[in-house]
């Protein structure tokens, strides 16, 4: 989503510049998304990949398993790395744009290629977290090894940002959590810019969210199942807590519904209803009184921008991707959960119920995220139109900055 934010500001910029995006999973998703920016499409993994649906690692973090049997084949696979070779190759391309692609990153450095790292990560997402972390999410660590992994995956992302020509973040600075790390370090040299939401511009999409789901009048929340999982189990206990939430709220607000977002289907339940998929996302979210979701960065800068009461919830320490993230959210003041006690998830839901959100201080912790606006993607297109034709603006000189 932030890939595609970021193309569809640069053909608001500048629409003659011929853009291609490689995809590696979603495709049926995100194919048309991309198709109808003006994006050419390639899909490089050549079957349908959806990490939503699967386990993605071992409770045994070791090097062999952590390191050999999941860094390996996914950010750093060799195979993966050929392949970005081979297509900056075919397509010569003035900029290659990333995320957390650690493959594509790295083709972009070995061939020359101007790199854009776009990072809600300002670490490796080990580096930021301890062992007891890890332990406390079920994982059996060899600390050595583990150790050794930090020092190696720190060292990668170090050089990374170091042979970046550019590199945005959407994750504000928070100095306990971010202190000492690369793109810390980049921020105060100027290499990189916190830009704020890099997100679509909300267009109204002319879908009755409230007609088309038969919600009627009635006041409902979102429950969202975040789409990449760790371990499969923690989606399903997540799922089931939600479902079982909802029936203790619904004994308290006859009226209230909930609209389920997970990708799967489930049995029929009184005043829920579930949809895989939802093209008009915002504005479901504007419809709703309360999101519940995952802490994925991507959903943080969007409800952030949108000001869209939310409640973040991690399962478990296990999805240890989005641990980190979780913390920022509650340091930065955001109501969040961790665990699927669905006793304290009825009462945190029900306290965002009953919370005045036309107060001035509700959306304060909105407010830290989308700073200054909403419209980091229009500044991060800026600054990669700039690097693309050579001119990139010198610091403090442009309202990007």
């Amino acid at each position: 989503m932030r890939a595609l934010s970021i193309a569809q500001a640069i053909k608001k910029q500048s629409p003659g510049m011929p853009l291609t995006v490689a995809l590696a999973s979603l495709q049926p998703t995100f194919t048309p998304l991309f198709e109808k920016a003006g994006v050419d499409v390639v899909d490089i993994a050549g079957r349908l990949v959806d990490y939503s649906k699967k386990s993605n690692l071992s409770k045994e973090l070791d090097w062999n398993n952590y390191i050999g049997g999941y860094i390996a084949n996914t950010f750093m696979s060799g195979e993966r790395i050929l392949s970005y070779l081979a297509l900056i190759d075919e397509y010569k391309p003035s900029v290659l744009v990333s995320d957390f692609n650690m493959a594509a990153c790295l083709a972009a450095i070995f061939s020359g290629t101007p790199l854009v790292f776009v990072t809600e990560r300002y670490d490796f997402t080990l580096c930021q977290l301890q062992d007891h972390d890890l332990a406390e999410g079920g994982f059996e660590v060899n600390t050595l090894e583990m150790a050794r992994a930090r020092t190696a995956l720190h060292s990668q992302f170090k050089w990374m940002i170091q042979q970046s020509q550019l590199v945005l973040t959407d994750k504000p600075y928070v100095a306990s959590l971010d202190q000492g790390t690369p793109v810390a370090e980049a921020l105060s040299n100027g290499k990189a810019h916190f830009v704020g939401p890099m997100i679509r511009d909300y267009v109204q999409s002319g879908l009755d969210v409230r007609a088309e789901l038969k919600i009627g009048d009635s006041p409902f929340i979102v429950a969202s199942i975040s789409g990449t999982t760790m371990f499969a189990q923690n989606k399903d206990a997540l799922l089931a807590a939600y479902l079982d939430s909802f029936k203790t709220l619904r004994e308290r607000n006859p009226d209230l519904k909930m609209v389920l977002l997970g990708r799967q289907d489930i049995a029929a339940q009184e005043g829920v209803i579930c949809v895989p998929y939802y093209p008009d996302w915002m504005g479901l979210l504007r419809e709703a009184s309360l999101l519940i979701s995952a802490p994925g960065w991507i959903t943080v800068t969007e409800i952030a921008a949108l000001k869209i009461p939310t409640l973040f919830v991690l399962p478990s320490k296990s999805e240890y991707h989005e641990l980190e993230a979780l913390r920022r959210l509650e340091l930065l003041g955001f109501p969040t959960h961790l665990g699927h006690d669905q006793q304290r998830i009825v009462e945190l839901v029900q306290g965002e119920l009953d919370k005045d959100t036309q107060s001035p201080d509700y959306f304060v912790p909105h407010q830290h995220v989308a700073a200054p606006d909403g419209e980091g993607a229009a500044r991060a297109a800026s600054r990669i139109i700039e690097l693309c034709q050579g001119s990139v603006v010198p610091l403090n000189a442009s309202k990007a900055a």
